[in-house]
């Protein structure tokens, strides 16, 4: 048995820290839950609220303009909200994305808005002092947000139906609520 501790300590060690950062990073919410209601402001100053989007699936995306990832999904973004927006669904209005800006500057948040070409309508910032504190603001600790980008798709009853989807998983399900 002696001859195997060598082996078996890293391999757990390993597995307690992948396991302890799957813990780590998973949201707040998951499938099936309500999606909390929370207050944004758009670029324009106008305000709004999550549950005035009820009656519509919602992709709520949190992200930031540092963010390499997420700047680089941007694109497959805005192809999936041109395909989605204004479609006629079964169970629902409308498509729309909601995105959540996690930012140190207002301006870069904007910035990457217009750079991006980010067309949607609904756009809030939580503006942190420092970039450490960014995951620290009220929306991100509500959702359990500790990395970039993280999505959430609401049914239109304001229900969590997917964490973390996929573009093609989001292709497929919204084709799939889309009237004949």
């Amino acid at each position: 048995m002696k001859k195997y501790l060598p082996i078996i300590i890293p391999i757990l060690l390993f597995a307690t820290y992948f396991i302890g950062r799957m813990i780590y990073f998973t949201p707040n919410y998951g499938s099936g839950e309500v999606a909390p209601n929370f207050e944004g402001t758009k670029p324009n100053g106008e305000t709004f609220e999550l549950k005035d989007l009820q009656g519509n699936y919602v992709l709520l995306e949190f992200w930031g303009s540092w963010c390499g990832d997420c700047r680089h999904s941007h694109p497959g973004l805005v192809e999936l909200y041109k395909e989605f927006h204004n479609k006629e669904y079964m169970d629902a209005g409308n498509f729309e994305i909601l995105g959540v800006g996690l930012e140190t500057s207002e301006e870069r948040w904007k910035r990457a808005i217009e750079k991006d070409g980010l067309i949607w309508e609904y756009h809030t910032v939580q503006l942190s002092e420092r970039s450490s504190g960014m995951f620290d603001q009220p929306l991100a600790l509500d959702y359990g947000i500790k990395w970039a980008p993280s999505s959430f798709l609401i049914d239109p009853k304001g229900n969590i139906i997917k964490v973390n989807p996929s573009r093609s998983e989001l292709e497929k399900f919204l084709t799939g609520k889309l009237k004949k």
